[in-house]
Order: structure tokens, then sequence, then C-alpha cells
């Protein structure tokens, strides 16, 4: 008998050894078919198809070329396990091309140059107490190191203390402590139905299930979230209220409200990752401003600074602080004094209204030549936002672009590392306007990223896993 996947392939342009493999793949994220399952013969696949045995065996070869399956001798063609990416392949593998500019990370603007840089390096050469530091074994952080996060967050309308701070090693340390702390091995836990893959991966090693619930231009929908909360019974959700990565969705102040009256009705905790709530002016109040018995806020220097500095910072509900502390002892014990004494100074320091600042101008110059280079309806984005979505078309899907992309020298990120659940084929990448050394750098990527989106894809990868 036919099976019901092969009827895809008849829907799929483009030459139809490709098109075959394009609808085995459709079929493994529909679940028609599965990693161990055994491929038709070839000849029964030709019958079917009408197709000569030759562009089959093609179909077939390419398979074993890239992994996809494999053959046994006398027993047939096997389905692989499927090797999922959980993050850009260059964290990885970082390009040695000396051009390659790699749009695929979110990193602050202007990294090697950054304004904090002015305020970081006299701190480095003042003097430290390094024998305290180095004999300071306190799980959460050294007390002045939360009290100076502390007064970081009040700038933002969060009440925090001491007593309720915790020094994490960045902020997807405190994702990770997170799920460890509030989550059990087999929990379901809600997220945006796209978010961060660090939080994907997290989970997945630790064996929590996400759900993901339907996003709008605004972030989570209220009424989504009222439907999964009762279907089921989730006691966690992680969202990314401000400046939403990848989509920049940013809540306003009654999607807030409506976010946390809902969760206070189903008793759900929510984990806001705020990393980005510095950037907008004027500042949203974050939802642990608003519902402070029921957040756990994160945030984190990476966006600041920049990602070596690895520190970060969580405000949570006083009950819960015995939980945090098992699984900060539990994972790296405590964050390292030495980076949280120079996090603090620079948090301390009179000029860091001016690095915010100009950070906010960097960024807002690099978004407007977004808007000048590719074409608007092609965009979604935020003019304080480090990243955009760019949905694609002229035949390409996320995966075909991102590699023909790289191809050229510019690295982007395939949505599909975003996505909770692969419902469906990507169609959009995000693209970090941060990660380039300078605007001109800036320029030339986004002029081959808007070349490349105009030409269309070619046809052997035209439609490349997408009906």
């Amino acid at each position: 008998m036919r099976p019901v996947w092969t009827e895809t392939i008849e829907r799929i342009a483009g030459p139809r050894y490709l098109a075959i493999v394009n609808a085995i793949e459709l079929a493994l994220q529909s679940g028609a078919l599965r990693p161990g399952d055994r491929l038709p013969p070839q000849r029964d696949l030709a019958g079917w198809l009408s197709l000569n045995t030759g562009t089959i065996g093609k179909a077939y070869a390419e398979m074993h070329r890239t992994g996809l399956a494999r053959g046994e001798v006398g027993r047939g063609t096997f389905l692989n396990e499927a090797q999922a990416s959980d993050g850009p392949s260059s964290l990885g593998a970082p390009a040695l091309r000396r051009t390659f500019i790699d749009l695929s990370h979110n990193f602050p603007p202007n990294a090697m140059r950054h304004p904090a840089l002015d305020v970081i390096r006299p701190a480095f050469a003042d003097a430290v107490d390094v024998g305290g530091l180095l004999a300071s074994q306190v799980d959460i952080g050294l007390p002045r190191h939360r009290a100076v996060a502390a007064r970081w967050l009040g700038r933002f309308g969060i009440e925090a203390t001491a007593d309720n701070m915790l020094v994490t090693c960045g902020g997807q340390h405190g994702l990770l402590l997170a799920l460890m702390a509030l989550t059990r091995p087999g929990d379901a836990v809600l997220s945006e139905e796209l978010c961060f893959y660090g939080l994907k991966s997290a989970a997945a090693m630790l064996g929590r299930s996400l759900v993901g619930v339907r996003m709008d231009r605004e972030g989570i929908v209220p009424d989504y979230l009222d439907v999964v909360c009762r279907r089921t019974g989730a006691k966690v959700l992680f969202c990314t209220p401000t400046l939403h990565n990848p989509t920049t969705a940013t809540m306003s102040e009654d999607r807030r409200r409506e976010v946390a009256e809902i969760c206070s009705r189903h008793d759900v905790l929510i984990v806001e990752d705020d990393v980005y709530g510095f950037l907008p002016d004027p500042q949203p109040l974050p939802l642990a401003a608003m519902a402070p018995d029921r957040v756990v806020h994160i945030s984190s220097l990476s966006k600041l600074v920049g990602p070596g500095l690895r520190i970060g910072f969580m405000r949570a509900p006083s009950h819960l602080a015995p939980a945090f502390g098992k699984a900060l002892r539990a994972s790296t014990l405590m964050a390292s004094p030495f980076n949280a004494e120079y996090a603090t100074r620079l948090l301390s320091s009179p000029q860091l209204d001016e690095v915010v600042a100009g950070i906010r101008s960097e960024t807002a110059a690099r978004q407007a030549l977004v808007a000048d280079v590719l074409p608007e309806p092609a965009l979604m984005t935020h003019p304080q936002a480090y990243h955009f979505c760019l949905k694609l078309k002229n035949g390409w899907s996320a995966e075909a672009y991102t590699q023909a992309a790289e191809k050229l020298g510019v690295g982007v990120t395939p949505l599909s590392l975003f996505e909770v659940s692969a419902l469906h084929q990507s169609d959009s990448v995000r693209v970090c306007v941060n990660a380039a050394s300078d605007r001109i750098s800036l320029t030339a990527a986004l002029a081959k990223l808007s070349e490349l989106l105009r030409e269309g894809a070619p046809a052997d990868v035209r439609y490349r896993a997408a009906v």
C-alpha cells in the first residue's frame, strides 16, 4: 500500500529527488514518519510516483549523504534520529573567515569598543580585597553585591533588597536555576510559542516539557494563556515581556496586568526574563513590580556590557529562597565573587547612565540602517531592539536562506531554533544588528541579505522542506 506521506511529494516544487527528501523531512516533523522507520524499497516508490529508479536512488543517496537515513545490507533504508542544533552554529564553531559578519549572536553593540569599557578598565585597575574574595563561599552572593543589584532593579520600579536577591552566572544560569528550583522532571512548563533557545536547551536537558502559548505583537495572548493554564495544570510560566527574543514583541502595561491576573487565578509562578529591560526609553514596568510575590525576575549584564562577564541577578519571592539556594549549590555552588565585584562596580558608577545612553543611541542608529536597506513589510522589529525578524519570500525556507547567507559571509539564525513546537516550517530568520563591528560592516551585511531575499532561492533549494 502506498504510504500517505508520499502524496506530499507531488505538491513540492523543484527537482523530484529533492522533493522526495523534503517530503520525508516534513513527514518526520509531523510525526507521519519516525526515526527508525524503514523507507519503501526504491522500486516500489518509483512505481507509486511514476519516476525512474535512478531518481529514487539519487534521493536516497542524498539522504545518506546528509545523515537523514542509513542503509543496512539486506534490510533496507532506515531513518536516523535528527540531531537538531540548540543554538546558532557559530556558537560551537566560530567562523574562521576574517570577512565573516556574524549577525546570529545577540551581543551588545560594537562590543569590542563598548562604552562600558571606559568604566570597567579603571575598576580592574583599582585595588580589590583579593584575599577576601578568594575566601568567599556564599551561594547566593556577597551581601554588598546583592545590595547593589537591588538598587539597580529599583531603577525599574522593582522593590528589592539584598535579602531577596541572588547573584547568578548570567541570564542563562538564571533560567536553569528557575527550572531546577520551581519544576520537577516531567512537569509541563509554559513559555511563549517562540522562546530563547537557551531555555529550550535547559528544559530538554532537565526533562521538562515546554508548552508554547500563542503570541501576537504584544507577546503572550491572555485568552490562550488562560486556556493552556486550565488544560495543562502547569504552575510555572517563563516569558520575556520586553523586546522578546526573537520577535521584539513588547507587552503593554495593560497586557502585563492581564497576564499577571491570569497567572494569579491559576496559581502560576512567572519567571520574567528581563535582560533587555534597560533598553527601552521610557522603560516598561516589569511584571516583578506589578506582582512581586508571584514573579521571579532575571536580569543580566551580558546585554549591557558583554557576554564574557558572566554575571546576572535574580530577584525571587522570599519563600522561594531555600529552593534557589539548593539549585545554586547543585549547579555552580556560587557565581564568581571576582566577576560580581567588577559587575557591581559598573552598576555603582556615576557613568552608568552615560553607558546606557550610548547603547541606546547606537542601537537606534543601527535599526535605522535596517529600515533603510530592507523592505519594511518583511521586518518585525523595534527601534530599540538588538535584533529583528526578517520574513522570507521568493521560495526561501529559513534553513536554506541561512545556509545561503553564510556562503556570502553573513550569519543569521533560523526561527526554528526558537520554536517550542515545530508545527510548521520556519519562514523567518533572526538578525542581530549589534554583532557587526561597525555600521559600515552592518550595512554591507544587510545589503547582502536584501539582495539574497530579492533574488530568491535557486531551483535546487526552492521551497526546500516546505509546501
